[in-house]
């Protein structure tokens, strides 16, 4: 759980959300998703490698999170604006 792969995977599920909903007032909300799954995943690495928990690994829950939410709010709001743009562009 390195921090250029926990930003990456949360650029990356920004970048899929944003491709999905666009400018629509839902999009924002839809981030959501990024933690929660970050908080899931926290969950399943320490279940699924006991031998290397410590006993910082709880705070693995409070650290973990916003890391990829950083990124996906970063890459979201990029790609957002870039569409906004292309929409109110005069052609």
């Amino acid at each position: 759980m390195s921090f250029l792969t926990l930003i990456s995977a949360g650029a990356i599920a920004g970048a899929f959300l944003a491709a999905i909903f666009g400018t629509r007032p839902v999009g924002c909300a839809s981030l959501l998703i990024v933690p929660v799954s970050a908080f899931f995943f926290v969950r399943w690495w320490q279940n699924s490698h006991p031998e290397l928990l410590r006993s910082t690994s709880g705070m693995d829950y409070l650290f973990v999170p916003p890391i990829p939410t950083i990124g996906a709010f970063v890459t979201y709001g990029a790609i957002y604006f870039f569409r906004d743009w292309i929409e109110m562009r005069d052609l």
